[in-house]
Parts: structure tokens; sequence; C-alpha cells
């Protein structure tokens, strides 16, 4: 399946691992990244990955690996807490 594909909204859930009306709920709810060309649902793949990428980084497990991740970027660099406060406002801007 290429990135770029379009795709319908069972082929959503087939991908995704849940029941067609679970997909179509939450694109009536525009929870999930799509569009409606005229009667029918469509999703582009490359899009639904970076969607579902994003919500587990956004999850606390997510967060968490990013966190761990940090530490042990940081670790033996010597930097003051000042440095590490002034780089996460960078960040965060």
């Amino acid at each position: 399946m290429a990135a770029d594909e379009i795709m319908t909204l069972e082929e959503v859930a087939q991908y995704l691992k849940v029941k067609p009306q679970t997909v179509y709920k939450w694109a009536q709810e525009e929870q999930i990244p799509g569009t409606k060309l005229g009667k029918e649902w469509r999703f582009r793949k490359s899009i639904l990955d970076e969607w579902i990428d994003s919500s587990i980084l956004l999850s606390k497990a997510g967060f968490d690996l990013l966190l761990r991740s940090s530490q042990r970027a940081v670790q033996g660099k010597n930097w003051s807490s000042e440095e590490l406060d002034q780089m996460m406002r960078e960040a965060t801007e």
C-alpha cells in the first residue's frame, strides 16, 4: 500500500483493525483526518499514519518514552539547569 494512497472507510477500518462503524463515527465527529467526497468518506494513508504516530506520542506512554530518550540524550553534556531551561523554553515557543 503506497503512502499517498487514498483509502475508503472500509479499507481504513481494516488497516486500523476496527469496525467500519467506528471509523464512520470518528469521521463524523472529526476525530480522524478524512474528507467526504460526495456521499463517501476518503482518507490518505500517509495522513492516517501521521495521525496514529502523533496519537501514540501524545499518550502518557509516548510522552514517557520521549522523556527517557531526551534524558539519555543530555546525559554527560554537563549543561547547567539554566541552559536546559532555556532550551526547553525555545523548544516550546
